[in-house]
C-alpha cells in the first residue's frame, strides 16, 4: 500500500517482468567502471504532499532534496528503530555498518551524536553533494544495485513527518508519490486521493499523463462469497482469486469461462517470483548440525533427507493449494527468474517413501525405532492442521512420528530465530529476478536472522556465494550456483516445495492493468472507463 504514497529514487520499468529499472525520484545516474560508486542527480518537480491537519508545512508541501534521501535511509539504518529494512541495507554502504553498531550504543548520548552527527556531514558512503546530487560509494560491486534501490526499504520521506509531535508516519504517511492517504479503516478499508498539482508521468501506453484516477480504494473482504458477489455487482474492479475465485469464474484451462467472459471479464496470472520452503532446524540436536561430531552429523543429514522425502507434494497441491495450484519447484530457484530450467533439479523435491525408509535406516532408526518425535513448527491453527494431518501421516508411513506444535507468530519467530524449531514452512519472495536473493538466506553470516531460519553454516557455500554476489551473469556465475544448490541438496538445511501461484480478475472497464511481479498495485497506471 506504501508504495501509493511513497517513492523511491527508481522504479521498474511497468511494461517488463525481467527488472529492466527506470527512474523516479531520480533522472539521471552513472557508475565508476567497477560499479562502487554512483552519482545520482535527483528530479528538480518531486515534492512531499501532506494532506493532515495540521499540516507540517503552512502549504502542505515541500520540495523533495537530496537531504531527505540521506535522512530517510539513515533512519532506516538506525538501531534505536526497529524498521525491518536493516537486512537490506546491511553490508552495502561504506560506514553504513558503523553508523548503525554507534546508535545501538548503550550509551543515549552517544547514539544521539551518532545520528546527528551523520545527517549533518553524511557518512563516505552516502554523501549529499547539493540539493539534487548524491554520490554513493558501495562496499563492493553490487551488480543489482539499481534492483535494491527500487526495494521499499529506500522509500524516501520528509524526517518532519517522524519528528514533530503528534505525528507518524505509520498513521499519516507523508510522501511524494501521485496519492496521498485519505481513510484509513484497520482490516477493512483504505482510501487514497490524487495528490494535488501532482508533476505527473508520462504513461507507458501513450495515452496520457499519470495518474488517471481520483481516488483508488482497496477493501479486504474475508468472505469470498461476498467479495465475488460484490465483483459480478460490478463494485469492485479488480479481485484476486482464492481457490473458490479459481472455481467459480475460471475453466480447466485458467481461463475465464465463457459467460464470464461474455461479459468482459479478463483474468492474468502474477508471474511466480517466490518459493515455499520445509526447513530444518540446524541447531537442534536431533535434526541439526552438532559442531565436532561428524559420524553424528552425517546420520542427522541423512535423517533431513529422509523426512524431506515424506513430504506430500501431491497431496499438499491438491488439497493445501486446492484449484490455485503452484508450480512444484525443481530447486529454490522461481521461474521468474529467465532460464531458471539450467540449474539441476533437486532429487528431494517428490515423495519417495521407498527412499525414505532406506535413509531412516542409514540413520540409525530402521523403521523410526529410538527416533523421537519430530516436531513441525506452525503459525496458523487452521493451516497448521491440514498442513501438519498430510505431512504425519505421510511420515508414520515409514516410521516417523511428526508432532505438531502450534504457536502464536511471534512466538512461533522467535523460536526459530533461536533455534528451537526442528522443522517448519517458511516462504520467500524475490525482489528482483536474482538467483542471490533466495541463496543469501542460507548465508552463515546472517544465521539465527529471519533471512536464515534455519541456522545453516557451510564454509565452502559461503565463500562461493561471496564471490557469486558480485558478479554480473555469466556461465561462471551459473557454474558457481549450480554448486551452492548442490552443497543444499546434500546438506539438506531446507527443501523445496513449491512456488505460488496467483491469478486476478478484472472487470471490462479497467485498462493499462498487468501484474508486474515486482510491483504488486500499481495503481497510478491504472484507467476506469466510464460503466
Amino acid at each position: 500500500m506504501q508504495r501509493q504514497i511513497l517513492e523511491c529514487l527508481v522504479e521498474y520499468d511497468y511494461l517488463k517482468d525481467d527488472g529492466t529499472i527506470q527512474g523516479c525520484l531520480a533522472n539521471a545516474w552513472s557508475s565508476t567502471k567497477n560499479n562502487t560508486q554512483w552519482n545520482l542527480c535527483l528530479r528538480t518537480d518531486a515534492a512531499f504532499y501532506d494532506p493532515f491537519d495540521p499540516p507540517l508545512w503552512p502549504s502542505r508541501t515541500r520540495p523533495l532534496v537530496a537531504q531527505d534521501v540521506l535522512n530517510s535511509w539513515l533512519r532506516m539504518a538506525d538501531a534505536r528503530n526497529t524498521a525491518s529494512a536493516w537486512n537490506a541495507m546491511d553490508g552495502i554502504f561504506l560506514g553504513l555498518n558503523e553508523f548503525r553498531m554507534q546508535t545501538a550504543s548503550l550509551n543515549p548520548q552517544v547514539a544521539e551524536d551518532a545520528w546527528l552527527k551523520a545527517r549533518k556531514e553524511g557518512i563516505e558512503g552516502i554523501q549529499v553533494i547539493d540539493d539534487h546530487h548524491l554520490t554513493l560509494t558501495l562496499t563492493q560491486p553490487d551488480p543489482d544495485f539499481l534492483q535494491r534501490l527500487a526495494m521499499t526499504h529506500f522509500e524516501v520521506y520528509p524526517i518532519e513527518a517522524t519528528e514533530t509531535e503528534g505525528r507518524s508516519m505509520m498513521n499519516e504517511p507523508v510522501g511524494s508519490g501521485a496519492f496521498v492517504l485519505r481513510n484509513w479503516l484497520e482490516g477493512q478499508t483504505v482510501v487514497f486521493g490524487r495528490t494535488p498539482d501532482w508533476r505527473g508521468q508520462e504513461s507507458p501506453f501513450a495515452d496520457g499523463t499519470l495518474p488517471f484516477l481520483d481516488q483508488v480504494e482497496f477493501h479486504v473482504v474475508k468472505d469470498p462469497t461476498n467479495a465475488m458477489q460484490q465483483f459480478e455487482k460490478g463494485a469492485f474492479d479488480r479481485m484476486s482469486l482464492g481457490s473458490s475465485g479459481m472455481s467459480r469464474f475460471l475453466d480447466s484451462d485458467f481461463q475465464v469461462q465463457e459467460k464470464y467472459k461474455a461479459q468482459g471479464y479478463q483474468v492474468f496470472e502474477r508471474p511466480a517470483s517466490d518459493v515455499t520452503i520445509l526447513t530444518f532446524g540446524m541447531r537442534d540436536p536431533i535434526v541439526g548440525h552438532v559442531r565436532g561430531d561428524d559420524a553424528g552429523n552425517e546420520k542427522r543429514r541423512l535423517l533431513r533427507q529422509a523426512i524431506a522425502l515424506t513430504f506430500p507434494h501431491k497431496m499438499w497441491g491438491d488439497l493445501v493449494r486446492g484449484s490455485a495450484p503452484a508450480e512444484l519447484a525443481r530447486n529454490f530457484i522461481p521461474p521468474v527468474i529467465p532460464g531458471y530450467e539450467r540449474f539441476a533439479a533437486s532429487d528431494l523435491v517428490a515423495t519417495d517413501l521407498e527412499r525414505a525408509r532406506l535413509l531412516l535406516k542409514k540413520a540409525g532408526y530402521p523403521g523410526g525405532k529410538g527416533l523421537p518425535p519430530i516436531e513441525f513448527h506452525a503459525f496458523d491453527e487452521n493451516a497448521s492442521h491440514s498442513v501438519s494431518q498430510l505431512f504425519q501421516e505421510a511420515a508414520a508411513e515409514v516410521g516417523i512420528q511428526i508432532k505438531l506444535l502450534t504457536l502464536p507468530y511471534p512466538e512461533q519467530q522467535q523460536r526459530q530465530r533461536d533455534g528451537q524449531a526442528q522443522v517448519f514452512l517458511t516462504a520467500w519472495v524475490l525482489d528482483w529476478p536474482d538467483p542471490a536473493l533466495i541463496l543469501q538466506n542460507f548465508h552463515g553470516s546472517s544465521a539465527g536472522t529471519e533471512a536464515n531460519l534455519s541456522s545453516f553454516r557451510n564454509l565452502e557455500y559461503d565463500a562461493l556465494y561471496v564471490q557469486m554476489r558480485t558478479m554480473e551473469d555469466s556461465p561462471k556465475r551459473d557454474k558457481l550456483i549450480s554448486r551452492m544448490l548442490a552443497i543444499l541438496n546434500h546438506e539438506t538445511p531446507s527443501v523445496p516445495i513449491d512456488h505460488r501461484r496467483s491469478w486476478i480478475l478484472t472487470q471490462p472497464w479497467l485498462s493499462n492493468f498487468r501484474p508486474h511481479p515486482f510491483e504488486a498495485i500499481a495503481t497510478k497506471y491504472f484507467r476506469v472507463a466510464p460503466h
